[in-house]
């Protein structure tokens, strides 16, 4: 139930979550534009990155609600077979699909390049599941943000909303010379900021359907694990030392396509209002109030 200590967060829990996210993150990271690369500054990056996490406890805690409510979704768990493989699956088929459309129209890919290591692959994705976009990012984006969103808006409305939030959020990363994003190219940019608009709806899919940030957490660290699945050709991609745009721009702009199909089909089979089939979670489902 909520209180009337904090009016305005009260009546604007989404915006104050929205300040609290990017406050946390952008002030604890921010240091680190300033240091050379070290053990220091990625250890206030990845703190930093719990900022959607800690300011979705802290504003829940402000209004009263029930904490222990929210966070329970980050242990649902029982969500039906079918989740789990979709979590798992949906990110691998894209890779596999484009791997194949980037063969077919003579991409930069080599089929001959040696499988990543199963220990690897796991490493990847227990770190995308806890600092790297999971456990950091779930329970607030999808697991506090969505639910009041979706009471206002459509569903796909609500995603969308979210993914240009979450995107922006990330515009330290930007400016850490030693962050993968500082090194992105115009079109790795570009195409990195539509990836997430288009990741947002497949997140906000799953969410609505499982009401588990659980599920969500795991969907979204196999997106990042996927990645160093698809077999590109190092050599194609960089040539004496300069990176091939062209080669860059096929490959980004296949997996935005593929990932674009896959938005598409969620849209139009359950529909823009609620991504899902039957109720979707709203702020009840947070212990708290509908406003």
């Amino acid at each position: 139930m909520s209180s009337n200590r904090f009016p305005r967060i009260d009546t604007h829990p989404v915006a104050a979550f929205v300040v609290g996210a990017y406050a946390f993150t952008w002030i604890v990271s921010a240091p680190a534009a300033f240091m050379e690369e070290g053990w220091t500054p990625w250890i206030l990056i990845y703190i930093g990155s719990f900022g959607p996490l800690v300011s979705a406890a802290a504003v829940t805690w402000l209004r009263g609600d029930g904490v222990r409510a929210w966070a329970r979704q980050i242990f649902r768990w029982r969500v039906g077979w079918r989740w789990w493989i979709a979590a798992f699956g949906v990110p691998v088929a894209i890779v596999m699909v484009t791997t194949v459309v980037l063969l077919i129209i003579g991409g930069p890919v080599d089929l001959d390049q040696p499988f990543q290591s199963p220990v690897l692959i796991a490493i990847v994705f227990l770190f995308g599941l806890t600092v790297s976009g999971g456990l950091n990012e779930e329970p607030g984006w999808r697991g506090f943000a969505q639910p009041y969103l979706n009471d206002r808006y459509d569903a796909l409305t609500a995603s969308l909303i979210i993914g240009v939030i979450w995107a922006v959020w990330h515009l330290p990363y930007f400016f850490i010379p030693f962050a993968p994003h500082s090194g992105f190219t115009v079109v790795n940019q570009v195409g990195w900021f539509v990836g997430i608009i288009l990741l947002s709806i497949i997140l906000a899919w799953a969410y609505n359907s499982t009401g588990s940030v659980l599920i969500v957490m795991v969907l979204h660290a196999m997106v990042n694990t996927a990645d160093i699945l698809l077999p590109l050709a190092p050599d194609q991609l960089v040539v004496d030392d300069v990176i091939v745009e062209t080669a860059v721009a096929t490959v980004t702009i296949t997996q935005l396509a593929v990932t674009l199909l896959v938005v598409v089909a969620i849209v139009a089979y359950f529909g823009r209002e609620s991504l899902a089939r039957g109720e979707i979670p709203g702020v009840a489902h947070l212990g708290g109030e509908k406003r």
